[in-house]
């Protein structure tokens, strides 16, 4: 109902808009033939009250024949002779159709010639500002619609990013809680730091993604935590390499698109037990405004595992390059290589800022 009612509001409004134009060209056109012939108000009979009617809705039958048929129909298609053709009958059909019924009302035949002149000049200036108005409601409307496809598109993301960080691996968060739970019960010296882990790990996935961009130090300080909860759950034959290089740590980023590719790898990486299992995990921060993120582990060679991690990370991606073209459009690349055993991903982006989140 609320839309309904804009809708009906929009369209009285347009109306409006069109009654005032018209209202405004029978005053102005009214004042142009008391000038040019030498009336005065107070002389102006019924003949010419009617011929001045008659001329403002030939012209408008000329006017909407323009904007409702020819330039939707013709010239927004590109079909500029064909157009021009059926503009200049169109002009015709008013001038001819105007002279003949100003001959029947008033039935002077001098200065036939110069009046037609000046009908042709009169309906041209209308046709002319009709299409010029006719043109800017087209770009704003247009420019409108952009922004309404713009806004839905990042009403989506968002919503899809919550949805994301509500179903972040909850098995890892579960499992952990288990290997907190065994440790307790051992009276283990890890025990507290497991907590101190686990509590940053969930003020930053439930908090700390709220904002539009993260600082990298917060980043890799989830990166950090993440890891090294991980190894717990994991035996010593999996190695773990993580290479930060750079000091660029307040350079911001949009929350999560990292963050996927490093749980893919410990989720659906490194399961062949026959070699040694491995993730590799690169981020350069030296270039001021650039981060560049690799990360790089071995797969299982078993179809069934291939294909569940294929369809797990499929989802997510393609998440993450809605996201990534929404919020760095031009000015981010994403690369994905898988070989036979082999996965790695590698993520370049341009900031063009080096700021924490706020400022």
């Amino acid at each position: 109902m609320h839309l309904k009612g804009i809708r009906n509001r929009s369209n009285l409004g347009g109306i409006l808009v069109h009654l005032v134009f018209w209202l405004s060209s029978l005053v102005l056109f009214s004042v142009l033939i008391f000038y040019t012939r030498g009336f005065r108000i107070s002389a102006m009979d019924f003949k010419t009250a009617v011929n001045i009617l008659v001329t403002i809705f030939l012209l408008a039958v000329s006017v909407y024949i323009n904007i409702l048929w020819l330039l939707p129909s013709f010239f927004s298609h590109r079909k500029f002779l064909l157009f021009t053709v059926l503009e200049i009958l169109n002009i015709a059909l008013f001038i001819c159709s105007n002279y003949g019924i100003s001959m029947a009302f008033e039935g002077r035949a001098s200065n036939s010639y110069n009046e037609m002149i000046a009908e042709f000049i009169l309906v041209l200036i209308f046709l002319i500002i009709s299409t010029l108005i006719k043109f800017t409601q087209d770009s704003m409307a247009l420019q409108d619609a952009e922004l309404k496809i713009t806004e839905i598109e990042r009403q989506k993301i968002e919503s899809e990013l919550q949805a994301l960080k509500a179903q972040f691996n909850p098995h890892f968060f579960f499992n952990t809680l288990n290997s907190l739970y065994s440790l307790s019960l051992d009276k283990s010296e890890k025990a507290p730091e497991l907590i101190l882990k686990l509590s940053e790990l969930m003020r930053y996935v439930l908090y700390d993604t709220r904002e539009d961009c993260i600082p990298m130090k917060k980043q890799l300080g989830f990166l950090e935590s993440y890891i090294y909860l991980e190894k717990l759950r994991t035996d010593d034959s999996l190695r773990i390499d993580l290479d930060i290089q750079g000091d660029n740590r307040d350079i911001c980023i949009a929350p999560l698109l990292i963050e996927p590719f490093v749980e893919n790898a410990f989720k659906h990486g490194a399961r062949d037990k026959k070699c040694l299992p491995f993730i590799r995990i690169k981020i350069d921060l030296s270039k001021m405004g650039k981060v560049f993120f690799m990360i790089e582990n071995n797969t299982d060679n078993d179809p069934l595992v291939h294909e569940e991690s294929a369809i797990s990370l499929g989802i997510g991606l393609t998440n993450i390059k809605k996201r990534l073209d929404l919020l760095y459009p031009g000015k981010h690349q994403l690369t994905i290589r898988e070989t036979p055993g082999n996965f790695r991903v590698e993520l370049n982006i341009e900031t063009n800022e080096n700021k924490m989140p706020g400022n």
